[in-house]
């Protein structure tokens, strides 16, 4: 994506971090994101990251405390900084043509996210829209698949966003124009605009208190993400919630957060064999479905059975070669209505000019099946 933009690259997390602080969406005092989250963000270096947080520094904009990270200076004093947005016009759409609209989405792997389009879909006959559907991949994409949407005269989009830690140019423009966005799944804090998601807190929840209500004592919750993702952090705030009701403690749950599985030269099965042998946790929680797709094939290889020696629960129906999707215990977010409900919100943007912000929060079911059983003491 080198041709985005001509800039250094520590140019551009510099102008990100500022306009930022310019939109007010961070404010004296609040923390930058770490250099690890930036490096992963931008997919750059050490040196790149350091080289932007210590020009910002310098510049008095930014403090810098060793093992305690970076701050936005509380006398900070910065100049306007939103001429730098690229304004471009819309193309201007002929009474003839059919409305286009555009659904971006991080990527599109599996039953979940298809779903969650057909529900999108739903919404907009083809005879009366054409509906753009596009894969992301990474922060640096989802940047540009906005900007060429907004240039080339698309209608209003939906927006499943990639997680990071700071909004883009494109984001800050579509904001401060009303332009019609809808967004999927995740919302962004401080970005006061129309969003769709599913009730992640008491879907954390009901996976404690169907694992307890079976006898499980001692819980694991793994993810491939980071614990500041949104969705992650409200998962583990349901999950510590039901704890705390059922009078559980906190040492008895282990949180296992960037579980690199689809790396194929680590091996967990030590890790994972510990974890049951040793440490007597029976009830584990995958928070994706292939990740939970993993663990089941872990288990089966290392002869612990599922769910004669622990449960599983997933969020959203795995599918494995090894087993039937209808054998796992999972969390049902109704994301076809999530799409359908997003894509409502943005078809009454673009026909009513409907200009209010809608919040929908999407409460989710657990669907019970084999991989959750009793345990046996």
């Amino acid at each position: 994506m080198s041709n985005i933009s001509n800039k250094p690259m520590y140019q551009k997390i510099k102008e990100d971090i500022l306009n930022q602080i310019n939109s007010k969406m961070l404010f004296p005092g609040d923390k930058i994101p770490a250099e690890y989250q930036l490096m992963k963000q931008y997919n750059v270096s050490r040196i790149t990251v350091s080289k932007a947080l210590n020009e910002l520094k310098s510049e008095g904009i930014v403090e810098r405390f060793p093992n305690k990270g970076t701050f936005v200076a509380k006398t900070s004093n910065i100049q306007p900084f939103l001429s730098q947005v690229s304004i471009t016009e819309v193309a201007p759409s002929s009474a003839n043509t059919i409305p286009e609209v555009a659904c971006i989405i991080p990527s599109i792997p599996d039953i979940f996210s298809l779903s969650m389009l057909n529900g999108v879909l739903s919404v907009f006959p083809p005879n009366n829209y054409i509906c753009h559907i596009f894969a992301s991949h990474n922060p640096q994409v989802e940047n540009y698949l906005l900007k060429r949407c907004l240039e080339t005269g698309i209608k209003g989009i939906i927006l499943f966003p990639q997680d990071q830690p700071f909004f883009s140019d494109e984001l800050l423009f579509i904001q401060l124009q009303k332009y019609p966005l809808v967004l999927l799944d995740r919302y962004l804090p401080r970005l006061d605009t129309s969003y769709v998601i599913s009730d992640n807190h008491s879907a954390g929840e009901l996976c404690m208190k169907h694992l307890h209500s079976l006898g499980h004592q001692r819980f694991a919750f793994f993810t491939s993400s980071g614990q500041d993702t949104l969705s992650i952090k409200f998962r583990i705030e349901g999950i510590y919630s039901a704890a705390e009701q059922l009078h559980i403690p906190e040492s008895f749950i282990h949180i296992i957060d960037h579980f690199n599985f689809v790396d194929e030269n680590k091996n967990y099965d030590g890790f994972l064999k510990k974890m049951v042998k040793e440490e007597k946790v029976t009830g584990f929680i995958a928070t994706e479905s292939n990740l939970c797709a993993y663990l089941y094939e872990r288990f089966n290889l290392l002869n612990i059975d599922v769910p004669g020696d622990v449960s599983l629960i997933s969020f959203d129906r795995p599918f494995t070669e090894m087993k039937n999707p209808s054998f796992f215990t999972h969390v049902n977010q109704s994301e076809y209505i999530m799409g359908q409900e997003a894509g409502k919100i943005l078809l009454r943007r673009i026909e009513d000019h409907d200009t209010n912000v809608y919040h929908k929060i999407i409460k989710p079911t657990l669907e019970i099946h084999h991989s959750t059983g009793r345990i046996v003491l």
